[in-house]
């Protein structure tokens, strides 16, 4: 009787770590402020922005992972479980989505194609995170602003690493579902909003 109960109560550990974590995605989306005062590197009337993400992380390239990959939660006995984005969805896509939300809510025109006055590229060099009770997010991403006739005005960085602390029911699936909306919302608006080197190369000369 007694082995039975210790191999249930391994069971229940292995479940409570794991957080049920097989199939999983993460919910990333941005909303941008309540529009406001234009800041002032707009405030003299604002051009047309292309935004251009593009995911340069070695294991999506490579193919090892596919390009809507996230991180890995692990179960209860360590063995890993891609999660991914939600519906699958490309994370490049969802960074130009929600940098486009917010470039607007800055008062650019988001051009939909070329020609643009300026161009905004971000480069995903790295996005990923491991957790099993408790977990560790990191990510680089870089950013650069060109003119229309392609030559670089700014370039800036938008990288970090987070601990993530678990739930005590779901382990770090519980912390990343609590802090990641969070995290995402940082990381949109580091690369222009709060970044005024950025910010200001947007801003075609005044005319």
């Amino acid at each position: 009787m007694a082995s039975i109960i210790r191999a249930w109560l391994a069971v229940l550990a292995a479940v409570v770590a794991s957080g049920c974590v097989a199939g999983q995605s993460l919910e990333t989306a941005y909303e941008a402020p309540a529009p406001g005062p234009a800041p002032a590197a707009t405030a003299a009337g604002a051009g047309s922005v292309l935004i251009a993400v593009t995911d340069d992380r070695a294991f999506v390239k490579s193919g090892e992972k596919p390009p809507s990959y996230l991180g890995k939660y692990r179960a209860g006995f360590g063995n890993p479980w891609d999660v991914k984005t939600e519906n699958e969805q490309p994370l490049a896509d969802l960074l130009a989505r929600d940098l486009a939300i917010d470039v607007a809510a800055l008062g650019f025109r988001v051009a939909s194609a070329a020609p643009a006055d300026r161009k905004l590229t971000v480069s995903i060099r790295d996005w990923n995170f491991d957790g099993y009770q408790n977990g560790r997010l990191w990510y680089d991403l870089g950013v650069a602003v060109a003119d229309a006739a392609g030559a670089e005005l700014a370039t800036g960085q938008v990288r970090d690493e987070k601990e993530i602390k678990g739930t005590f029911m779901m382990g770090a699936r519980g912390g990343f579902e609590r802090d990641m909306p969070k995290i995402y919302q940082e990381v949109i608006r580091s690369a222009v909003r709060d970044n005024p080197e950025i910010l200001a190369a947007l801003a075609p000369p005044a005319r």
